[in-house]
């Protein structure tokens, strides 16, 4: 169980794949290769930010919680959180949209989610390393966003969905990102030190803690 812990988001490389299958071989509407395609690449989100080229935990804790650490045993982020949190979001965004398909608020939630990635990975975390690339920026700008996008400008969005739509997207992403990044089973786990982060990938955002590091000298 450890092993698994310790390699997930290297295993969610395979995720991705067996996905890309599912969609290749199964009979899906538009909507439904939407959702998949953004299950796919999501995966492959949570790679770049933690595998290859990696680096995210100590990001998010120095951008997001202002925690200037490198200590990963002092963080309440570990692996078996960043487990927890990352894939939680990916199964009630992404896969229970596909269960409840005549709930239009959920696949909505779907949609929009990769414009919350584009603010974070596009925006926030450039403004805040003075650093164009963060990881995850690959597969937010070029992955996410383009299939949200592709499906806007070819559905009906006025006649699809509605004001309480919208409402309850929001209240759907609020709910479900502090369930994965800020609630009890994420502090809980958070705080099982024995999976705590490597140094090898502490030393991943390596390139992240030098930047900052000027940019506070500067």
């Amino acid at each position: 169980m450890k092993y698994f812990i310790r390699h997930w988001y290297e295993m969610a490389v395979f995720v991705a794949g067996l996905i890309a299958v599912i969609i290749t071989l199964g009979h899906w509407n538009f909507l439904q290769v939407t959702i998949l395609g953004s299950l796919l690449v999501i995966h492959l989100h949570f790679f770049e930010e933690m595998g290859f080229p990696g680096g995210f935990p100590w990001v998010g804790i120095n951008v997001e919680l202002h925690i200037d650490e490198r200590d990963s045993t002092k963080w309440d982020l570990n692996q078996l959180s960043t487990l927890w949190g990352n894939e939680w979001f990916a199964g009630l965004v992404y896969v229970v949209p596909l269960i409840f398909p005549q709930w239009h608020w959920l696949s909505l939630s779907a949609v929009i989610f990769a414009f919350a990635e584009l603010a974070m990975h596009l925006i926030y975390f450039p403004l805040s390393i003075k650093k164009i690339y963060n990881p995850g920026f690959l597969t937010a700008v070029f992955g996410l966003t383009p299939i949200s996008i592709n499906y806007i400008v070819r559905t009906p969005m006025t006649s699809t969905y509605h004001g309480i739509d919208w409402l309850l997207v929001i209240v759907w992403i609020i709910f479900n990102y502090w369930m994965a990044f800020r609630g009890p089973v994420y502090k809980k786990f958070g705080s099982m030190k024995q999976y705590s982060f490597t140094d090898e990938e502490v030393s991943r955002a390596m390139p992240y803690m030098k930047k900052v590091k000027e940019n506070h000298a500067d």
